[in-house]
């Protein structure tokens, strides 16, 4: 009804089949005006699929310190490594790898985690994305950052960044951009008081960043930060969904020292 170009052929009987075609429907979606009675609707279903996930408070999750005890990474006390799906995360914020464009992925069931997030949050944060959007006449630069709320997501807020797209070699600007992800993140809490955060592993998905490199930017990033602002947070999160990106990070932390 909300888009009379798109027709559901075959009405679907499993709960999954109609939830993907939901979330369908939702990337492919505009960010225009929709109504309250729709928007009520969905938050209370994002609501019921919320309370039925195992959530992890950031709290629960060991820093670095506690975990890795042997390494000499400074912040360890601060900084935290943890695998898991962001989107069931308590935390104060979480960070999105956005596009340009800054209003989530349009591709149909894609599993990045733009694509996620916007679906678990709702059509809400399209629609304040959109509206942020337009302080930036519509395309937002490598390393800029985004504020908006989590409307259905267990965290408070979400930050979108842009990272650095690879196309071969990766060069001295294109790891400063990166860099610069972390860094105006970092700053954008500090401004807003904002005392927990977690990274995903910006620019290492379809962006093409090298893993291994990415990490070590990320942590001497954060790292940078925390020397200027040792108080500002009560704790930065890692935040890694594979097992290779795991491997990555831990044998980076094991081996400061």
């Amino acid at each position: 009804k909300d888009n009379p170009r798109y027709h559901v052929s075959e009405e679907p009987e499993s709960f999954e089949d109609k939830f993907r075609i939901y979330r369908s429907l939702v990337n492919i979606r505009n960010p225009n005006p929709i109504d309250d009675d729709y928007v009520e609707m969905e938050n209370e279903m994002l609501q019921e699929l919320l309370s039925k996930k195992e959530l992890t408070s950031f709290e629960d999750i060991e820093t670095i310190g506690e975990k890795y005890p042997q390494t000499k990474l400074n912040h360890k006390d601060v900084m935290a490594l943890w695998q898991g799906d962001i989107c069931s995360l308590e935390i104060d914020t979480i960070v999105n790898a956005a596009n340009s464009q800054g209003l989530g992925c349009f591709i149909p069931c894609h599993e990045c985690i733009d694509n996620k997030i916007h679906t678990n949050a709702g059509v809400n944060l399209r629609l304040e994305c959109y509206k942020e959007m337009q302080k930036y006449d519509y395309t937002l630069p490598s390393g800029t950052c985004l504020f908006t709320e989590a409307y259905n997501l267990p965290s408070k807020h979400v930050i979108h960044t842009v990272g650095p797209v690879i196309m071969g070699h990766v060069t001295d600007r294109k790891r400063e951009d990166l860099a610069k992800c972390y860094r105006n993140c970092l700053e954008m809490c500090i401004e807003k008081g904002i005392r927990s955060i977690a990274f995903c592993s910006i620019s290492t998905g379809v962006f093409r960043f090298p893993k291994d490199e990415a990490c070590v930017i990320a942590i001497n990033t954060v790292c940078e930060v925390l020397d200027q602002h040792p108080d500002a947070f009560d704790k930065v999160v890692f935040n890694v969904f594979s097992d290779e990106q795991m491997e990555i990070y831990e044998d980076f932390i094991k081996n400061q020292g």
